[in-house]
């Protein structure tokens, strides 16, 4: 089933970068943090690739940072994200001035881990991913990016990310 999932993930990044035009591209990078669920967070990084002013792929990869924590009957129980992994297709539509609007759909893999007094475990998450966002690039060059992502979680129901990043264009 992982094979499937992944394959046509493939198929649709591949269906898009197939509609891009023979313009110059351009590749950027985004740094930033991003809060799951409001609750843990992460330092992420993603790289990308534009085909054209709409059509980009990129990849992602998160570190947990800050996990969950809370007392329950003396007991401190925490909760986080111990590292993600995606790959998306994105569309962008520019508005001017710097401003741009995307939508992104992908595939991501998640390690959760959990933790409450000597015990511990573990779990690996994935599934399809679906956002959107806005970027507002000052000079071109910088901007600042926020978005929202959900993560699909093998039918465990899925997670909320919001993200906000530093956004690099080479």
């Amino acid at each position: 089933m992982k094979f499937l999932k992944i394959a046509i993930t493939t198929a649709a990044i591949a269906g898009f970068t197939s509609t891009a035009s023979a313009q110059d591209g351009s590749a950027y990078v985004n740094i930033g943090v991003d809060a799951v669920e409001f609750d843990a967070y992460t330092l992420s990084g993603k790289l990308g690739y534009k085909f054209t002013d709409m059509f980009a792929v990129e990849g992602q990869a998160a570190i947990g940072i800050i996990d969950n924590k809370e007392t329950i009957q003396g007991i401190e129980a925490k909760a986080g994200v111990d590292s993600s992994f995606g790959a998306f297709g994105v569309v962008r539509i520019p508005t001017g001035e710097g401003l741009n609007l995307f939508g992104r759909a992908g595939y991501h893999f998640t390690q959760l881990s959990g933790s409450a007094g000597s015990f511990e475990t573990s779990v690996d998450v994935d599934g399809f991913a679906i956002g959107a966002g806005s970027e507002y690039l000052w000079d071109g060059v910088n901007g600042i990016r926020l978005e929202y992502t959900y993560l699909d979680g093998d039918g465990d129901g899925g997670s909320d990310v919001v993200s906000l990043s530093y956004v690099r264009n080479f």
